[in-house]
């Protein structure tokens, strides 16, 4: 009789843990695809009610057609109701700055901090961090906070000081800060750096070589800059009205052109200038035609060969600012990089004025294109005209990107090439060049060095020591 109520017993419990195991495992699931979906909709910026009111009925839907009504009953059980997917979204970003966190706290880390008001007028704060992660660099976003009242130096400080008490975070992480440069951020007495650097007096800061970029290519000379003014008429009178922008559609397509729209000028948007320009350039048969019907006065403007020779030029150089703005930006662009592609582009600019003094505009395609086109010939005052803001541009990119700083990094050069050096760098103590020839007679570094990239190099070189 024992044993044939041990036999129950057993069974029973057999039936019980399977059944559990059969739930546990599709509540694990649904929570894992609740998460999924969350996170989806995080990274599209969707609204949360999107989950509940159109993803769910077309995940029970598809699966009911494809699959049969027992997988679309297993469907219906993922929770993803508008707070629901609020609570996985906040549990992922709190993850993820955690993780962050854990990592800046045993590091060394630099900043890059950014201050602007959004179309709502709210001040917002946006912090950026860039440290070292097992073999290579990391760049992510640290946080990104209302500055309630004032924009001053001591709130930003204070917003910034307060998260790194919060997680813990030492000062001494932290090696460099960059900002734009504004006075909030780089007043002497009162600016947020100088805040920082009085938790750190071995933190170093810098200007950020894309607000300096945006800087010197500001400068233009005042006939050139009336030029710019009236192709910024003539797209604004077009796209200023729905009405105008899709006649002007209807029109482009009718003549069967590459493009139908034109594209504004934002003075916020550094590469907008060259897209706008370019888009002028491409669509000015159709803008012609289209003012010509409408404003006869700026018809005037696109039928003025001189004008839209100048046009022409203005979309070019933008378009190569654009270029180089776009090259400095990326998560493995180091300092070395940005002042190589600076110095680059200052030796293009001479370049530049020396074709253009000659008469040679096959610098500059969109212009060339369009001589070619008209068989035209470019006048003496244009040609004066760009020899000047060529060298008003050099003059600016001298200013914001000066020659001691270039000579200062290339004291520093031998972390490019260590292999290259065959006498001692200035920027190197005795006993640092003593352990750079070392470094360097080694047969198996030198390989390492030749199939990764110097910061990997070094970062490798760094856990092994």
């Amino acid at each position: 009789m024992t044993d044939y109520f041990k036999r129950k017993r057993t069974e029973l419990l057999a039936v019980q843990n399977k059944i559990k195991t059969h739930v546990q495992t599709d509540n694990e699931n649904a929570l894992r695809a609740s998460y999924m979906v969350s996170y989806l909709i995080a990274q599209k910026g969707e609204a949360h009610t999107i989950a509940e009111t159109f993803i769910k009925p077309c995940l029970i839907d598809i699966a009911t057609c494809m699959l049969d009504e027992k997988f679309a009953k297993q469907l219906s059980t993922i929770p993803l109701s508008n707070n629901t997917v609020a609570r996985r979204i906040a549990d992922l970003a709190t993850n993820v700055e955690q993780t962050l966190v854990s990592i800046i706290k045993y590091r060394k880390c630099a900043l890059q901090m950014d201050e602007s008001t959004d179309v709502a007028g709210l001040a917002i704060l946006l912090v950026f961090v860039r440290y070292e992660n097992i073999h290579s660099f990391e760049e992510d976003l640290l946080f990104c906070r209302p500055l309630l009242s004032n924009t001053t130096g001591v709130q930003i400080f204070g917003l910034l000081d307060g998260f790194f008490t919060e997680n813990k975070i030492p000062w001494t992480n932290c090696i460099d800060v960059c900002t734009d440069g504004a006075k909030a951020m780089v007043g002497a007495t009162a600016g947020a750096v100088a805040k920082i650097k009085e938790k750190s007096k071995e933190i170093r800061s810098s200007h950020c070589i894309l607000h300096r970029h945006a800087l010197a290519m500001k400068t233009m000379p005042f006939s050139l800059k009336n030029v710019m003014d009236d192709a910024i008429k003539i797209i604004n009178f077009i796209k200023s009205r729905p009405l105008k922008s899709r006649l002007f559609k209807i029109l482009c397509d009718d003549m069967g052109s590459l493009h139908s729209t034109l594209l504004f000028h934002t003075e916020v948007r550094w590469l907008s200038r060259g897209k706008a320009l370019t888009r002028l350039m491409e669509l000015r048969t159709e803008v012609l035609s289209f003012l010509m019907d409408h404003n006869v006065t700026l018809g005037e403007i696109m039928n003025d060969v001189t004008r839209l020779c100048q046009f022409s030029y203005l979309a070019d150089i933008f378009s190569k600012m654009n270029e180089l703005s776009l090259s400095l930006q990326g998560r493995t662009m180091t300092i070395f990089d940005a002042s190589h592609k600076v110095s680059a582009f200052k030796r293009k600019i001479d370049y530049w004025a020396q074709c253009t003094t000659k008469g040679k505009f096959e610098c500059f395609p969109i212009m060339q294109a369009f001589l070619e086109e008209n068989d035209e010939q470019v006048s003496t005052n244009i040609v004066n005209e760009i020899i000047e803001h060529l060298k008003q541009l050099k003059n600016s990119f001298e200013q914001y990107f000066p020659a001691d700083r270039e000579v200062l990094l290339k004291d520093h050069e031998w972390v490019l090439n260590p292999f290259s050096v065959c006498m001692k760098p200035s920027s190197l103590s005795s006993s640092d060049y003593e352990r750079l020839i070392d470094l360097t007679s080694d047969l198996t570094l030198k390989s390492s060095f030749n199939s990764n990239s110097y910061a990997e190099f070094w970062l490798n070189l760094k856990d092994k020591s």
